[in-house]
């Protein structure tokens, strides 16, 4: 899943904020392998960041119900 949509760069509503759990991982990683059982209400991800160049690597996991990645940006990815 491509986390550049929430950072809101692109979306029209100039303070625009990811909800969490993806508010964090967009801001240090570029991407996360999302898992979802089909009748289950809850996602499981995983993705490796970095902050910045001088601070070490970290595997990062989240926990979200399925209505965190519902296409609340307007169009601007989710």
């Amino acid at each position: 899943m491509d986390l550049w949509p929430y950072l809101g760069f692109d979306h029209p509503v100039p303070d625009y904020t990811a909800p969490e759990p993806l508010a964090f991982p967009s801001n240090v990683a570029g991407s996360m392998q999302v898992w979802q059982l089909p009748s289950a209400d809850r996602w499981l991800a995983l993705t490796i960041g970095q902050a910045d160049p001088e601070f070490p690597f970290q595997l990062l996991a989240a926990v979200g119900e399925a209505t965190s990645l519902r296409d609340d940006t307007d169009g601007h990815g989710g």
